[in-house]
């Protein structure tokens, strides 16, 4: 038989870590809310069962605020899983258990994971987990996910109760005045609407109605009688409380969580956190922490670009032209292959795909570093912080997390925008998360900074991060104002505890990037490399030409240079390259590779006769503003969820990217002669 178990806890209580240890998954683990933005699937591992496990997006409470909200309560209600795996932070238990008091009104039976014991042993506190399930009517175990401890017992636990299918008994945890109100509008339900929401269990739905959920109502057809009967049963709740409904359930689940808490914990010790206070003084201090935040990314893109760049790139160039194409030239002539062959290996597919390659170690550090401050918790504490900055461009801090996300791809980065419970502030968010230069185009920025910046390449890459920053405000600004016009959501967000990077995370989340990096390589990059090396070598009529002016590519790229004339750019390959970056943007290198690849020069000295310093810049500041590629642009349409939006987000991603790089040439040209 098999059976389903759902993992549900709160953002940041470690559940995709558990998720790990339990099935032996390497997913990427984040110290801060949004990394599961979908439910993913496992099977349970050292168990006898056959047990599957999805790992559901973190999510405060079941009232579907957020569209992570709302993938966590429907699978759950719709699904039926055999067991919850209720993951609590323990060192922040009784806010954790705020979701718990509503996952026990599914009626499903349920095990609870008593996560970071450790944190909680540091903090000088003991948990009862006898207590706690006396308590709650369901069995608690402790564990440290990121330690891996307490997991086999977990396993065991919830193979046995999985097994047994035995209803666990759940306590009432409202005043039994409330109990009353609930018992007797139930008893209507079954009398007077007996086929509304049949299938829910009880208590969910009767404290969802009358908590006027929007979700549950929209699912009646004829809400209107209904509604009468919920109001009255509100008002004698507002009554009893003196606080209005949704307060007042509010405050019952508290007060059953701390007085339980208070039940089952104790101090053993005083609290031994005062280092990390200490730290986000600083981290977090208002007038400091920003800046503090732009100086560690410059150390980030100094030690990438510029010190990895001068120890790797000259090698593997060395690598790629001296030793790879000329062995591959010289085998493939001794066994008498056509030179057109040989000049499709070497300048269509090496050349092309090597070009993208070049740059790998540069990324490879830039995602080390960046996933160590996300790993950390110091990510979180900088969305916290930029709050107050973003809420005076139509956004929240919480916008914050896509545009970080974004910075490796912007495929999950816009997907991370389900973790905003505006939907303005989401549409928006995702509209602007491109514009964070993700790691596909660093190769670009880092190609042109070598050739035309060599002296100042971090300042180069680095001028790109701000310039993205301030296109974000000020579109935000302009937008929340215009298009995406609505009221702006309050703020909350988890700072999380100051953590010790996992290395095995750390590198697991570095090889995901790069092997997305690499898989674009070897695919999408490879067959447009061959593409373009024969629309570059052939004529309309299919003869081989002495010069790739003369070619199918040329000729069609001349026919769209002249809209990049006043950018700087109106050179044919330019525009050819600008093109083929819609499928991926490494594409971008790999065209111009192609291109040039004839000409004894070498890239970076026909790329010197292609651009100036000036018109580069304007070429980099395009492919920084401009629509993401393929596989973001569907992504964008899927979040955006309507074509008005999509094709307005494409228009103005476009028109703001031709806008600036045209104001970047025609000032930065009168400045500088050259």
């Amino acid at each position: 038989m098999k059976f389903k178990v759902a993992l549900a806890g709160n953002p940041n209580a470690g559940k995709t870590t558990l998720f790990n240890c339990l099935t032996g998954s390497n997913l990427y683990v984040g110290n801060w809310p949004g990394v599961t933005v979908e439910k993913k699937e496992g099977e349970l591992k050292n168990t006898s069962e056959s047990i599957s496990l999805v790992d559901l997006p973190g999510i405060y409470s079941l009232a579907p605020y957020s569209m992570d909200e709302i993938v966590s309560r429907n699978f759950l209600l719709n699904e039926h899983p055999d067991l919850i795996i209720n993951i609590i932070d323990a060192s922040n238990i009784e806010r954790n258990l705020y979701l718990t008091t509503q996952l026990m009104e599914l009626d499903c039976p349920m095990v609870g994971a008593l996560n970071m014991m450790d944190v909680v042993a540091k903090k000088g506190v003991k948990i009862d987990v006898d207590m706690m399930e006396k308590l709650f009517g369901f069995p608690f175990v402790e564990i440290s996910a990121q330690n891996e401890t307490g997991i086999d017992e977990l396993i065991r636990l919830v193979e046995k109760i999985v097994v047994d299918d035995k209803r666990q008994a759940f306590p009432k945890i409202f005043p039994e005045k409330i109990n009353e109100m609930f018992e007797v509008f139930e008893s209507l339900l079954k009398d007077k609407y007996p086929d509304v929401l049949a299938d829910y269990p009880r208590i969910f739905r009767t404290v969802k109605l009358i908590e006027k959920d929007e979700e549950i109502l929209s699912k009646l057809d004829d809400p209107a009688e209904l509604l009468g009967d919920i109001e009255k049963t509100r008002e004698q709740i507002e009554e009893f409380s003196k606080h209005d409904v949704d307060s007042a359930i509010a405050d019952f689940r508290y007060r059953f969580i701390t007085d339980s808490v208070n039940q089952a914990t104790r101090k053993t010790k005083e609290n031994s956190f005062q280092f990390a206070e200490k730290l986000d003084k600083v981290l977090m201090n208002r007038f400091a922490a920003i800046p503090i935040f732009f100086v560690f990314m410059f150390i980030i893109y100094y030690i990438s670009i510029t010190l990895v760049g001068n120890l790797t790139v000259g090698g593997i160039e060395w690598f790629i032209n001296d030793v790879l194409i000329v062995n591959i030239a010289s085998g493939l002539g001794g066994i008498g292959a056509d030179d057109w062959i040989i000049a499709l290996i070497n300048d269509g597919i090496i050349t092309g795909v090597g070009a993208v390659i070049t740059f790998v170690p540069q990324l490879m550090v830039l995602f080390f570093f960046i996933s160590i401050l996300e790993d950390s918790g110091y990510m979180a504490r900088v969305a916290f912080m930029m709050d107050r900055i973003f809420r005076h461009f139509g956004m929240s801090g919480k916008s914050f997390i896509p545009m970080v996300v974004g910075l490796g791809c912007s495929v999950p980065g816009i997907m991370a925008t389900r973790t905003l419970e505006n939907e303005r502030e989401r549409k928006l968010t995702a509209v602007l998360t491109p514009f964070i230069s993700c790691g596909a185009k660093m190769p670009i920025y880092i190609l042109m900074a070598s050739v035309f910046f060599t002296a100042n390449q971090t300042l180069l890459v680095f001028s790109l991060y701000l310039i993205s920053l301030i296109v974000v405000f000020s579109s935000g600004f302009i937008l929340s104002k215009t298009w995406f016009k609505g009221a702006d959501s309050g703020y909350l967000l988890e700072i999380p505890p100051y953590r010790l990077p996992k290395l095995k995370n750390t590198l697991t989340q570095v090889w995901d990037r790069i092997k997305e990096f690499l898989i674009r390589a070897g695919t999408i990059i490879f067959a447009a490399s061959v593409v373009l090396w024969f629309l570059q070598n052939f004529t309309l009529s299919f003869q081989m030409v002495q010069s790739a002016d003369e070619s199918i590519l040329a000729a069609f790229g001349k026919l769209i240079a002249p809209v990049f004339v006043p950018l700087g750019f109106g050179n044919w390959m330019a525009s050819v390259a600008l093109l083929t970056g819609i499928a991926a943007k490494e594409m971008i290198i790999s065209t111009l590779s192609v291109l040039t690849a004839g000409q004894a020069s070498g890239l970076t000295d026909a790329i010197s006769q292609i651009f100036t310093p000036v018109s580069a810049y304007s070429f980099i500041i395009f492919v920084l503003l401009a629509s993401p590629c393929m596989a973001a642009l569907a992504t964008m349409k899927k979040e955006l969820g309507n074509w008005k939006d999509f094709l307005f987000a494409l228009a103005y991603q476009i028109g703001l990217a031709y806008v600036v790089s045209f104001l970047v040439f025609q000032i930065g040209s009168r400045i500088f002669i050259y």
